[in-house]
């Protein structure tokens, strides 16, 4: 199939200066606004152009595609929608804004291939921040067969995405749910004094315990939990685990079993404070920017995550945690001192029981969305070898 670079097929941006704006305020795409999941733009800041950071400097158009140059590996590409029209991006992106000899779809879907990222890791540079230059992003050779061909494997290649967009959504629909779920049962947690007895969560914990503080590494016979395994969300990802040894000795110490509640200790100050349940019979050691936390009815230990995760709970770890040199803390004890409510134990069994019921979904939806993602990258591949 003919190729062609990048460069011969898009325009140049137009760049400006957002502080002529003075107090008036513009819109601004960073690298932060880009999720390399979703490939979408997630959040957008408003700025006044007095305080327009020197890196707002493209101006964007509807259907540019954005390709953050750090970090190439995590692939933040996404397309400027319509109500993004005018607003101004990172120059931490390569913007490409395509002629009428490349379909933007298309183009698209082509920086989501295995071979443009590859292409991309292989000629970055910075061993701790990896990046590549707009002269590397657009001399990308892109597979270029007849417009309406493009047009015809984009449409394609947009259903398939479509699936894990829908799939995507009933994920965050999951999320929500358990919140809603916690609100049902137990009511909004600012006005608890009106209906439950109040105590903190000490009163619930049997025990508490910090992390192994022996260095972990990729071998050792007990996978360890990291802060990075706890989700910002409240789950446990068992993915990216190191290892280390325990004396059997220590074993109860550091180890966990299903219906401990992990607690990060320390982290940034909006992450501070996450937790999860944990739901697996697995051999597990946590580390110690960790906190195991048992109670005496261990499903309790869902209806306290589920308070730390919501708008009230994270507004109390914020109010907890101390900070020094851009890390936050909270400690055992002071988590321990939090008030909260001591609704009857049939209550908590009763929300716990609709938490796992919901965890069994999403976990199916998870499945669901891996079949969808090995989907896209499949027929991809057939596509750009045009194959489609």
């Amino acid at each position: 199939m003919k190729t062609a670079s990048l460069d011969a097929l898009t325009t140049k941006v137009v760049s400006w200066n957002p502080s002529r704006l003075g107090q008036d305020e513009f819109s601004y795409i960073d690298l932060g606004s880009v999720s390399s999941e979703t490939k979408s733009i997630v959040k957008v800041a408003r700025i006044r152009g007095a305080d327009a950071p020197s890196r707002a400097r493209q101006l964007l158009q509807t259907g540019d595609v954005l390709v953050s140059t750090v970090r190439p590996n995590l692939n933040a590409v996404a397309q400027v929608p319509a109500r993004l029209d005018g607003a101004t991006g990172s120059t931490g992106f390569t913007v490409l804004r395509p002629t009428e000899r490349l379909d933007a779809r298309y183009l698209f879907h082509w920086v989501q291939t295995r071979p443009f990222v590859m292409d991309m890791v292989r000629r970055a540079t910075g061993a701790s921040y990896p990046a590549v230059s707009d002269k590397i992003v657009k001399e990308s050779m892109i597979p270029l067969p007849p417009l309406a061909e493009q047009r015809r494997i984009a449409s394609i290649l947009d259903q398939a995405d479509l699936l894990r967009v829908k799939r995507r959504q009933v994920l965050e629909h999951l999320q929500g749910l358990q919140q809603s779920v916690f609100v049902q049962l137990f009511g909004d947690p600012s006005s608890w004094s009106d209906r439950w007895t109040l105590g903190s969560i000490g009163d619930l914990v049997e025990s508490t315990q910090y992390g192994s503080s022996t260095k972990a590494s990729n071998i050792g016979e007990w996978p360890v939990l990291r802060m990075g395994n706890v989700t910002d969300d409240g789950r446990l990802d068992l993915h990216d685990l190191k290892y280390l040894d325990l004396p059997t000795t220590d074993l109860p110490k550091y180890t966990v079993r299903r219906g401990d509640l992990l607690f990060n200790r320390t982290n940034s100050l909006e992450k501070v404070g996450k937790s999860c349940v944990v739901e697996t019979a697995l051999p597990l050691a946590f580390a110690g920017y960790l906190v195991r936390i048992r109670f005496a009815n261990p499903l309790a230990a869902y209806f306290v995550s589920a308070y730390l995760r919501s708008r009230h709970g994270r507004a109390v770890r914020r109010g907890l945690a101390k900070t020094a040199v851009n890390q936050a803390n909270i400690n055992p004890t002071e988590l321990k001192s939090v008030p909260i409510a001591l609704p009857p134990q049939d209550r908590i069994d009763a929300f716990a029981a609709q938490i796992k019921l919901i965890g069994k979904h999403r976990t199916l939806v998870e499945r669901d969305l891996a079949v969808a993602d090995e989907l896209l990258e499949s027929l991809q591949s057939h596509a750009f070898r045009g194959e489609l």
